[in-house]
């Protein structure tokens, strides 16, 4: 089987709703594990679930999601790292 790279990325969310902070609390303690933790595997099951609509019967990945890979894909190609594409939307460079 491949090795997968591991590579430790720090996600800062801003702006979140103290309603859906204190929920997240809650729904982590419930889990016996860290708000951290806890979106971690919700963010994890969101787009592993997102991913798998996007895959036929066959296991192929549809057109659209082809499509829409290619035109981010093309809009970034030799420009860098995401932290530096990032930093180019916020006008930080």
């Amino acid at each position: 089987m491949p090795k997968v790279s591991s590579m430790n990325t720090t996600l800062t969310i801003r702006n979140l709703e103290e309603p859906v902070k204190h929920l997240l609390r809650m729904q982590a303690a419930s889990h016996k594990r860290s708000m951290e933790a806890e979106a971690r595997e919700i963010l994890t099951r969101a787009v592993t679930q997102s991913a798998a609509h996007q895959v036929n019967a066959q296991g192929l990945i549809s057109d659209a999601a082809k499509n829409a890979v290619a035109s981010v894909r093309g809009l970034w190609q030799g420009r860098g790292s995401t932290d530096e594409m990032m930093r180019e939307l916020r006008g930080e460079d």
